[in-house]
């Protein structure tokens, strides 16, 4: 059979890239004439040819016609149905919120894929798709490919892994907190942190939790992890033998309005309560025994072989028509928000170079203010001295005296107090307390010296302009903030070096 895959781009190594690839690789394998249209080529195309497929960004320059079309992407499995006018299609539908995704509706699409029972039901509904053109191959793990199963302790786990999934910081917070109190270590792998693996099956076997949705969730299942699906602002409970058809039915994801729970210790402490390395087990063997790469290829190949015993449409323009009067809603849409999008980057831009010169004005001003009570220190004689500052800093342990004089040998040259140094001059010269500077420094800081320096400056504010007509203008204490300044001028990592 000649099978024609259309994909939008083949620049990474996930999501239908990665799909496309092992697709067109097992049905090559299989003995099937392969090739992918893709109008976006990239690195996977190599792997692609390494394998026996080749990738054409022209959907003219095809080798051939193909008996089958199986798609990806409503754009490019358009194009390919309008350049055979008589070939039949799946569409194989990955994600329903995504544009690029969108099922587009056409009388010799004679089946459409769904990743999950949900899925299908949405397609049905929203697309008003006869049920029967509905197919359902759930998400798969290549398991030549993740071979490694690792086992879980007995005594309970004590390595958790949060794969792929972006959250805001207070929810990874509120995860981390969770997993410490429940005696777990939790690191992070995916794009949002940075750290983007593309051969997790090398060390999902070393974690005993994960945390995942989808097709990662059964790649850490196939490697023998406990798996907790949990998406942004929904928490879901541990996959087991008990569970596990219930998960399957929505690809292993949390779904809004079936239940409230959020990330917290006792949620977690819930999932981990009653460890059993047994349903672990169970549920890894389910996954290795009936959602393969083998078993969807299979599963695939039935579909294509059914949708060729249809008879073509003797003239199928009324669907072309549909879809393009739909394209150009969709598309006048996207292009509106995007202007929108670029004129609120205009203004955001505008308001940062605005905010930006205030600051600096305020921090000119401030370091005029320092100056004066540095060079002059019986000049408000009411003001606090050095001395009570040193003590609070002294008290809260932000100040690393040795480490201070090694960093700074000119201050070890004076024979001055490192701690006096560095409240007269190093912090408005940019020097550092300590040797690491994190928000716990930064707070201690803020609650040693915060109140002082407001009281200082408010004596400062009186001071007339004549009595340091040297320096530039003064700040009026009219609209005067100073904990912006404060933050300006001697946060660790915010103030200027120069």
């Amino acid at each position: 059979m000649k099978i024609l895959l259309t994909q939008r781009k083949l620049e990474g190594f996930g999501g239908t890239e990665l799909i496309t690839l092992e697709l067109a690789s097992a049905w090559k394998r299989h003995g099937h004439d392969v090739c992918v249209y893709c109008p976006r080529p990239g690195k996977v195309c190599d792997l692609l040819a390494s394998n026996g497929v080749a990738s054409y960004d022209e959907i003219e320059a095809l080798p051939w016609r193909p008996d089958v079309i199986h798609g990806h992407h409503q754009l490019p499995v358009m194009v390919a149905l309008t350049a055979f006018g008589d070939v039949p299609a799946i569409y194989a539908c990955h994600g329903v919120r995504p544009w690029v995704e969108q099922a587009p509706l056409h009388p010799r699409i004679h089946a459409y894929v769904a990743t999950s029972d949900k899925m299908a039901a949405f397609l049905a509904t929203k697309h008003d798709i006869p049920p029967e053109r509905i197919s359902v191959v759930p998400n798969y793990v290549d398991t030549q490919r993740f071979s490694r199963v690792g086992t879980r302790p007995k005594e309970g786990a004590r390595k958790a892994l949060l794969f792929g999934q972006k959250f805001q910081s207070d929810e990874l917070a509120a995860l981390e907190e969770a997993c410490a109190a429940n005696g777990l270590s939790l690191d992070k792998i995916g794009a949002a942190y940075g750290n983007l693996k593309t051969n997790p099956e090398l060390m999902l076997p070393d974690y005993d939790v994960v945390f995942a949705v989808g097709r990662s969730a059964v790649e850490a299942m196939a490697c023998g992890c406990a798996v907790i699906p949990v998406m942004p602002r929904l928490a879901g409970q541990l996959v087991t033998p008990y569970s596990f058809d219930a998960w399957a039915g929505q690809n292993f994801s949390p779904r809004f309005f079936t239940g409230a729970e959020q990330i917290s210790t006792a949620w977690l402490a819930q999932q981990l309560d009653g460890w059993n390395p047994q349903e672990i087990e169970t549920v890894t063997a389910k996954i290795r025994a009936d959602f393969t790469l083998g078993a969807a290829v299979t599963r695939f190949e039935e579909l294509h072989t059914r949708v060729l015993a249809h008879p073509v449409e003797a003239d199928d323009t009324d669907a072309l028509v549909a879809h393009l009067q739909k394209l150009a809603v969709e598309v006048d849409e996207n292009w509106e928000r995007q202007q929108g999008l670029e004129q609120t980057q205009v203004r955001q831009r505008d308001l940062l170079r605005d905010q930006t010169a205030a600051l600096r004005l305020v921090e000119d001003q401030v370091r005029t203010l320092s100056r004066c009570l540095l060079s002059a220190p019986g000049l408000i004689p009411t003001h606090p001295g050095a001395a009570e500052w040193a003590h609070a800093i002294e008290e809260n342990g932000v100040f690393d005296r040795d480490w201070y004089l090694a960093t700074n040998p000119d201050v070890a040259d004076l024979g001055m107090d490192p701690l006096l140094h560095y409240i007269t001059h190093g912090a408005e010269e940019g020097r550092e307390p300590r040797p690491t500077s994190d928000a716990a420094t930064e707070a201690q800081l803020y609650e040693a010296g915060l109140a002082l320096m407001q009281h200082t400056a408010a004596q400062l504010l009186v001071v007339t302009q004549a009595q340091v007509a040297q320096e530039k203008p003064l700040l009026s204490a009219k609209g005067f903030d100073f904990i912006k300044v404060w933050k300006a001028l001697f946060h660790p990592k915010g103030r200027s070096r120069g």
